[in-house]
């Protein structure tokens, strides 16, 4: 006879328990609701809420490849042309996609670029800098804006990170009302 090894009888625990599940010990707790699951973004409702009703489009995205499909789909549903773009990461996903862009500067209609800072409690994008897409605003007419939700802050949570950012680097600073000016703008939020 052979004997079971420690892993194998560890292994036949795991499949016992994958073939038959236990009990719900917890039985008023549904955890397939949504109201005990974490809320998509960290941000005030009211923010999204104002940047809709200004007529601006808003969306969540979930990774580089879902980021890819919503933008392929953005520019030929709105007819957005080939999109202008200067982020590195950005441009190698395009060729990797098959995505056609074109350098800032000569992009006609359409601009993609990333914010460094979302503060919601004034309604403010922070762009950095350093980031020469900016320069070329006021010649398109569309804005593809995107980030992550952990660029999102309000300042009367962390008042002193948000003064030492904003003496840093983050220059230029751009009220929601700034993007009136445009025919389509775009914010997608990486979850």
């Amino acid at each position: 006879m052979f004997e079971i090894t420690p892993k194998e009888l560890l292994l036949k625990n795991v499949r016992k328990g994958l073939v038959q599940p236990l009990p719900n010990k917890y039985p008023l707790l549904n955890f397939e609701k949504q109201v005990v699951k974490n809320t998509l973004l960290r941000t005030d409702e009211n923010f999204i809420s104002q940047w809709i009703e200004k007529g601006y489009f808003f969306a969540v995205y979930n990774g580089n490849f879902d980021l890819m499909q919503q933008l392929r789909a953005l520019c030929e549903t709105y007819k957005l042309g080939v999109p202008g773009l200067e982020d590195k990461h950005l441009k190698a996903l395009f060729e990797e996609h098959g995505i056609p862009f074109l350098p800032t500067e000569q992009a006609a209609k359409t601009i993609i670029s990333s914010f460094a800072k979302l503060e919601i409690t004034s309604n403010t994008l922070y762009f950095s800098s350093e980031l020469h897409p900016i320069k070329h605003f006021g010649k398109c007419e569309n804005l593809i804006i995107f980030g992550k939700a952990s660029q999102i802050e309000s300042p009367d949570n962390n008042k002193y990170f948000s003064e030492l950012m904003g003496k840093n680097d983050l220059k230029v600073q751009l009220p929601v009302s700034y993007f009136e000016r445009y025919k389509f703008v775009f914010l997608f939020i990486e979850e």
